[in-house]
């Protein structure tokens, strides 16, 4: 039995192999990879020098009172322009505020910087004015807004006119506490600076940080790019005349339906893993130039842990969607969960943590190790899920392949007619 099974994983490797789709994937795998990461960029990381430069850069702070600064200065932004915007379900939402809804925020503005509205309204303006001054209409709408709230304001407080804001816009708001509870970005001090730079040699080891951004970059591709091939593999034997063929194999379905499963992921993580050491080699080069050690096996939790979950779940739902409906519709499926995915992880933070339940995790930085480690268990538990997914997606798969090899699932009257002509004979 064992025999058998090996025998037919090698078989649909060596198809997998020789098929085009497969390598027009590896292609486009690995030219993402290399217009991504082809250069890792190691000068930005520098080690910090007191006084060669005015600021060190950004880090994130989760203090209460930058929290408060940032999220206030952010309605006092949106009251000026008077434009709302949410994303409640990842895509942009506009938002349109009658009168009494934006008089009400300025009150709750009020309320939270201990200003008479004209004197808040006055100090907005003179600030949002001297920023397009300064820097021009468009650098001055991105620039932040500080406004500092009352000595008398609690940060419950502060949190509880903010639910209010979230009742007024609708879901999905900058003004929610999953939101603002992220921190903000803000300058870093030397002694910050010194602190990420030591953690990214001795915590990190180097190769931690550029692993982290390895995942992040790799799983946009792997997000779509596997559903092409999984769809191409299924349906080229229907188009080859091979269904019926394969339906009166000795082998039972799940064999079958596992075996070209697991083929087809192991060839597909197959170039993942070899891009993981082109980059290991040069974070290794950097590191000697350094004299400092390096982790040689950063990568593989990242590989096998973060990107294979990703690819068996993109695998599972297309080769499932193919088999029921022996159609392309799973690319199309594929393609808008990818995408609405893609835009609602951008919008949640590219280095926050929020992995959610999102498909392809973002965490778009070499730094941010603790904010990391502060979300890992969200992270697992995400992977976990998914996996989870993918093997119940699979006997699904199974399943609907048996039945199909009895003919009792046919969308076309092939199999069953075949069926007939054999009893008959």
């Amino acid at each position: 039995m064992r025999k058998l099974f090996f025998e037919l994983f090698k078989k649909e490797c060596a198809q997998t192999g020789k098929s085009l789709i497969y390598w027009v994937y590896v292609l486009c795998l690995l030219l993402f990879f290399f217009t991504q990461m082809g250069n890792p960029g190691f000068d930005s990381q520098r080690k910090p020098v007191k006084g060669e430069v005015d600021t060190y850069g950004m880090v994130t702070s989760t203090d209460k009172e930058v929290i408060m600064e940032q999220t206030l200065g952010i309605l006092g932004q949106n009251l000026y322009y008077d434009e709302w915007s949410t994303y409640p379900a990842g895509f942009v939402k506009y938002v349109s505020l009658s009168s009494r809804e934006k008089e009400e925020i300025w009150n709750i503005l009020g309320e939270c910087t201990g200003l008479a509205l004209e004197e808040l309204r006055g100090k907005i303006d003179t600030e949002m004015e001297s920023y397009k001054q300064a820097e021009g209409y468009l650098d001055a709408y991105m620039q932040p807004l500080i406004l500092e709230p009352s000595d008398t304001l609690s940060y419950d407080e502060f949190q509880e006119k903010m639910e209010r804001i979230c009742q007024i816009l609708g879901p999905g708001s900058d003004f929610e506490k999953s939101s603002y509870e992220q921190g903000y970005s803000v300058p870093a001090t030397y002694e910050e600076a010194m602190e990420e730079y030591n953690s990214f040699l001795y915590d990190d080891k180097i190769t931690g940080g550029y692993a982290r951004l390895f995942g992040d970059y790799m799983g946009i591709a792997l997000g779509i790019l596997p559903v092409f091939l999984v769809v191409t593999r299924e349906l080229r034997d229907r188009r080859a005349g091979m269904e019926e063929l394969i339906y009166t194999r000795t082998a039972s379905s799940g064999k079958i339906v596992l075996s070209r499963w697991l083929s087809m992921n192991f060839m597909m993580i197959l170039p993942v893993l070899l891009a993981s050491f082109y980059t290991l080699f040069q974070c290794a080069a950097y590191a000697r130039g350094l004299e400092v050690s390096v982790d040689y096996l950063a990568f593989m939790p990242v590989v096998f842990g973060w990107l294979l979950p990703e690819i068996l779940i993109v695998s599972a739902l297309g080769m499932f969607l193919t088999d029921i409906g022996s159609s392309p519709l799973a690319i199309l499926v594929q393609g808008i969960w990818w995408f609405g995915d893609v835009f609602a992880g951008s919008n949640t933070g590219l280095a926050t943590g929020d992995f959610g339940l999102h498909l392809v995790l973002r965490f778009n930085s070499i730094g941010g190790r603790q904010i990391f480690l502060d979300h890992f268990s969200q992270l697992a538990a995400n992977r976990i899920f998914y996996f989870l997914l993918a093997l119940a997606l699979l006997v699904l798969t199974v399943i609907v392949y048996s039945e199909k090899r009895k003919g009792r699932w046919d969308f076309r009257g092939k199999i069953r007619s075949y069926r007939k002509r054999k009893s008959e004979v």
